[in-house]
């Protein structure tokens, strides 16, 4: 009898140990298809139509065209539905361009994570903030896509679910999904070309777009330290690393932007004074995906938002203090 006992303990052991490796096996799987989709996004030529789409809201079509020419990443996207734009990418140069006014707006900054390429380059942080799995295949645009599963090990940020092309790992398809298992965000292709020489798409990226009689700005973007003014972040934030801390000139007002990441997700915090005559709402607002949180500390105003839960965009907003410094 003590013998069958053994063996059933053994079998008992075996069968747990197998699902652990399996879960193991599928977990480091899972992250190395997050590296490919990562990579797949900075370095293939891709063009085609995607449809964005936020809970409640009305879908949004855009034309995207990238492609990559010696150390050159050039980036096209041009919005379909609704105020025509089109966001035309050289490297770290960006020009927006507005028709309906007549304008565009020229700036800097360093590549980042706008669809397809999702991801930043915290892929090893991802880990530590979601479960990752593989999903099922399917289809997406008439092509065959593995699924990964992004589950949150905390209350502080949403769920994923995402859709790569299973020969080039291109993301074709992205879910955002609060606590109640509702969709919040989706962004896919309905029409994708993938792969190919730079000169195959090269009409697309190079269309006209802008004239003489148009005005150009410039907005002032700077290196800057929030606690050099006095800002302070008095608790650890939710899994979230700062990736960015800069000023910006807005009118006659200049306003700190600090960008926290987790890996996936994006929170933005403006720190400004509070500017006389004008009544800041504060407390907590949503659009989709999007939560936003102000606050008033003293005459000045913080802002924070990103496509989190409400529970993370206020924490980080709470966490933060202004103590001004003597001058």
């Amino acid at each position: 009898m003590r013998y069958a006992v053994a063996w059933c303990g053994w079998l008992l052991w075996l069968s747990v140990s197998s699902t652990n490796v399996l879960a193991q096996q599928n977990a480091s799987d899972s992250m190395q298809w997050l590296q490919r989709i990562q990579q797949a996004a900075q370095r293939l030529n891709y063009s085609g139509t995607f449809v964005y789409l936020q809970h409640g809201g009305q879908p949004q079509t855009s034309r995207t065209t990238h492609i990559i020419e010696g150390s050159n990443h050039r980036e096209r996207i041009e919005m379909l539905d609704g105020a025509a734009l089109v966001i035309v990418r050289h490297n770290d140069q960006v020009k927006s361009y507005f028709p309906g006014t007549k304008t565009v707006v020229v700036e800097k900054r360093a590549y980042k994570g706008s669809f397809p390429a999702l991801l930043t380059e915290q892929i090893s942080h991802i880990g530590e903030q979601y479960d990752v799995r593989k999903g099922e295949t399917d289809r997406v645009a008439g092509i065959e896509c593995q699924t990964l599963i992004l589950e949150p090990k905390d209350k502080m940020r949403y769920s994923h679910k995402l859709w790569a092309d299973l020969g080039s790992a291109l993301l074709l398809k992205a879910q955002m999904i609060n606590e109640k298992g509702e969709v919040v965000e989706q962004i896919a292709f309905s029409q994708v070309e993938i792969g190919g020489s730079a000169e195959r798409f090269h009409a697309r990226l190079t269309k006209p777009v802008g004239g003489r009689d148009w005005r150009t700005s410039a907005p002032v973007v700077s290196s800057w330290r929030g606690v050099d003014v006095g800002w302070h972040i008095e608790s650890p934030l939710p899994g979230f690393r700062k990736v960015l801390e800069v000023r910006r000139g807005i009118g006659q007002v200049e306003v700190g932007q600090v960008v926290f990441s987790d890996g996936l997700a994006s929170v933005s915090v403006f720190l400004e004074p509070l500017r006389d005559g004008v009544q800041a709402h504060v407390g907590s607002s949503n659009q989709g995906a999007v939560n936003v949180y102000r606050r008033r500390i003293g005459d000045q105003l913080v802002t924070v938002l990103g496509e989190a839960p409400p529970a993370c965009v206020a924490r980080i907003a709470q966490a933060i203090e202004f103590r001004p410094v003597p001058r």
